[in-house]
């Protein structure tokens, strides 16, 4: 059918629907074939803000996915969404204007449910709109019933080999949130404060002066520390300080971990305020004053300070230091204090009993894993093995939520002995399922408690490389080949799948990981919700197209942060109309013969696709999409386009039939091979312009061609300079490329007895010399 106008709206829908109808992209596989398995990062189904950054990061993998198909692999693609946790819970509050604690648990529920099986939808028809090759008859929650079986055989196999534990102990928590949460749900934010200069009374002697960020805390004080090699303080062994305000005594202590040069030098250890204070109250087995309330408050250990909020405890608190005399002095500091990363609130340190899994002392393994696995920049290892180095404390995977996977144990009520379920009867809801056993193999106790603590969000998306393989019943899916996500998430997407890897099967969870950068404004900031400053996706494919937009996201190699530009998007439209247009002309001299002759421009073209197609593999090889798009889109652009079809015009408008079929053939090889190294990045264009039999994304990979001719092109590269001599004179001079001059003395050095009549009918200088 004849092509006339491109209009990329039709040809994409057009293209979505036959994909579909087709089934083309569901997964199916012999035992001999050849796999790639893609562990899809599962999206937050509450991200109802889909943008560029969010096409970027989801096309970079894509371009991979669809270059494997056309290498013989079957790909194993499937969507998963991650729609248990935090996000989904505070999106439902803050749409619906509700207190999740003032409605039932199960109405609660049904809303985030609700909003799960919009944003499947929301996101299924972005990413059907971009063409992202997903097989969508493998979708997955992690809700859903097999995620949440294999989560919770996951924490049963840990527990049974010792690695996962119950206990009290200061975990941090978001006062916000009111839940646990782990180390990796951390940020630093940077906050203007005070350095509070406190004078403590000493039993017998003068004052001594500690300095605190965090006088809110003096309730909870349990020792003084300094330096057992700083000579002021040494005559403090053996005395008591008495804590400004709450009136009781502590003792002084040494450790040779307190800075001499911060501060004072005397460090005051409350629990718990930091790390610090944390690690002196284990090692020295120091008294606990738990001083916080689960949402942020001061409890009664505050004395008249109950019920106060940490800001408004904190206040009071300065205020009746200075009345009394025990506020010395104040400065003015910038203070970086870690918040939850879903609220931004400051995280603080309170006594609760959680589940853990044992993670803090086994860094060199998780380095060792993480060395096993290709990272794709390779610079993202030294991100992963930072992380790893900086581990303080076991990954705690309870949370006090009410939308998640549950945790599948139950308590004895007598013994507190822990209830497992078997295999065959997970998944299981403990706070509706009955025990597993009538009485407590123990005690012989007959009643239960469930637990009712939810799993950490990265306690269940860390099992989807082994979920996958369940998926399908077959273990030749495990390890995947794939793990493709952003670069803030390889601390706990990717650290916590090989955690779980390692553990259950000793395996790295992944072969490949490939870690994108994000997405920013035109100004250079991150795209964000709360800056707004973002087209939202379907605005911007709808306005370009998806070729044009999957064509921008190539501008950044992997790593990398990629600037919002309309002006690349642009370029990718121009891009598809060039391959439109060349298209049409090679279409309209078509010629129906096989009796061709191949001229000298024809092996050129042909040797330098071979270049092209072997540059261009080895960069898909290495997941360099980017280097590989520039590759193709200068071979076209340049050598084929600007180049070759300029060289053979006079061919195909001449009366010699065998050098047009040669012309006209080599168009259509070079042309079909550009289409199909094309096809990864740009599907919708290249699929309408493919003419073989079945779809160009499961058509064969371009291989180096056999060039049928004898002529000896090995100085070809002159009489292009010749040409483009002739070009630059006809530009300085006005005259069109196309317009014939009489005659011209080349000063390019080249042989015209083998290049003479070629560059004269190329260029259209009738006498050259």
């Amino acid at each position: 059918m004849e092509k006339t106008n491109y209009d990329f709206k039709i040809i994409e829908e057009k293209w979505r629907k036959k994909w579909e109808d087709d089934k083309l992209f569901e997964f199916s596989f012999n035992e001999n074939d050849k796999l790639f398995v893609v562990d899809t990062p599962p999206p937050y189904v509450s991200a109802d803000h889909l943008h560029a950054g969010h096409i970027m990061s989801y096309a970079q993998a894509e371009f991979i996915v669809r270059y494997k198909r056309m290498r013989g692999y079957k790909v194993f693609y499937p969507m998963g969404f991650d729609d248990n946790g935090l996000p989904t819970e505070r999106f439902v509050e803050k749409k619906y204007k509700i207190d999740k604690n003032k409605i039932t648990k199960k109405e609660f529920i049904d809303l985030c449910l609700k909003e799960t099986e919009k944003g499947i939808e929301t996101y299924r028809n972005l990413w059907n709109k971009l063409g992202i090759s997903v097989d969508w008859s493998k979708t997955y929650s992690t809700i859903a019933p097999l995620p949440t079986k294999v989560s919770q055989w996951s924490l049963i196999d840990l527990y049974n080999k010792g690695l996962l534990y119950r206990q009290e102990l200061p975990i941090l928590w978001c006062p916000n949130c009111q839940t646990a949460i782990s180390q990796s749900d951390l940020e630093d934010k940077e906050y203007d404060s005070k350095m509070n200069y406190i004078s403590f009374p000493v039993s017998g002697e003068d004052n001594v002066l500690i300095a605190t960020t965090r006088p809110e805390l003096l309730g909870a004080c349990v020792a003084l520390y300094f330096n057992p090699d700083d000579e002021r303080y040494k005559e403090l062994i053996g005395k008591k300080a008495i804590v400004p305000l709450f009136d009781y005594e502590v003792n002084f202590k040494t450790s040779r971990e307190v800075d001499m040069e911060k501060g004072t030098g005397l460090m005051m250890v409350c629990t718990w305020g930091d790390q610090e204070d944390l690690e002196k109250w284990r090692l020295d087995n120091l008294e606990t004053k738990s001083l916080l309330t689960p949402d942020g408050k001061i409890n009664e250990l505050g004395g008249k300070y109950c019920g106060l909020k940490i800001e408004e405890a904190r206040k009071e608190i300065i205020k009746d230091l200075n009345e009394k005399g025990f506020l010395v002095r104040q400065e003015d500091i910038k203070h970086s204090v870690n918040v939850h990363e879903r609220c931004d609130t400051p995280v603080e340190l309170i006594l609760s009993k959680q589940w853990f899994i044992k993670i803090a002392d086994n860094k060199d393994k998780w380095i060792e894993m993480g060395k096993k696995i290709n990272w794709h920049p390779q610079t993202m290892f030294q991100s992963y093995e930072s992380w790893v180095s900086s581990l303080k404390w076991d990954w705690c995977v309870s949370r006090q939520r009410y939308y998640g996977v549950p945790f599948p144990f139950w308590y004895c009520s007598n013994c507190e002995k822990i209830i497992l379920p078997e295999e065959k009867d997970l998944p299981v809801i403990p706070t509706k399922d009955n025990s597993p056993v009538k009485a407590c193999p123990n005690c012989g106790c007959t009643k239960f408690i469930p637990e009712t603590d939810v799993m950490d969000t990265w306690a269940t998306s860390s099992c989807t490389p082994f979920l996958l393989k369940e998926m399908i019943n077959n273990d030749k899916l495990f390890p995947v080949d794939l793990r493709p996500n952003a670069h803030e998430i390889i601390r706990t997407w990717d650290f916590y799948s090989i955690v779980k890897s390692f553990y259950h099967f000793e395996s790295i969870p992944f072969k490949n990981i490939m870690v994108s950068g994000h997405g920013l404004d035109e100004k250079g900031k991150k795209i964000s919700k709360r800056l707004g400053n973002y087209v939202p996706s379907d605005q911007l494919v709808e306005e370009y197209g998806a070729d044009a937009i999957r064509y921008w996201a190539t501008g950044a190699t992997l790593g990398q942060n990629l600037r919002f530009n309309p002006q690349e998007i642009k370029k990718g439209k121009q891009i598809a109309n060039k391959l439109w247009n060349v298209y049409r002309f090679i279409k309209m001299n078509d010629i129906n013969t096989n009796d061709y002759e191949l001229d000298y421009s024809d092996c050129w073209i042909l040797q330098e696709l071979n270049k092209t197609i072997k540059e261009t593999t080895k960069h898909f090889d290495n997941y360099y999409y980017a280097k590989a798009k520039n590759e193709i889109e200068e071979f076209f652009m340049s050598k084929f386009a600007d180049y070759y079809i300029e060289f053979v015009k006079y061919r195909l408008y001449g009366d010699d039939i065998k050098s047009k079929a040669g012309a006209v053939r080599t168009l259509n090889i070079v042309f079909n091979d550009i289409l199909k190294m094309f096809a990864p990045i740009i599907p919708f264009i290249t699929e309408e312009l493919f003419e073989g039999e079945k779809s160009i994304h499961i058509s064969d990979w371009p291989k180096e061609k056999e060039i049928e001719s004898s002529l000896d092109i090995s100085d070809f590269e002159k009489s292009i300079d010749a040409i483009n001599e002739v070009r630059k004179y006809k530009s300085e001079n006005k005259i069109s490329l196309g317009a014939e001059i009489e005659e011209y003395k080349l000063k390019t050095d080249v042989d015209l007895n083998k290049y003479g009549d070629f560059i004269s009918k190329a260029i259209r200088v009738k006498n050259l010399k």
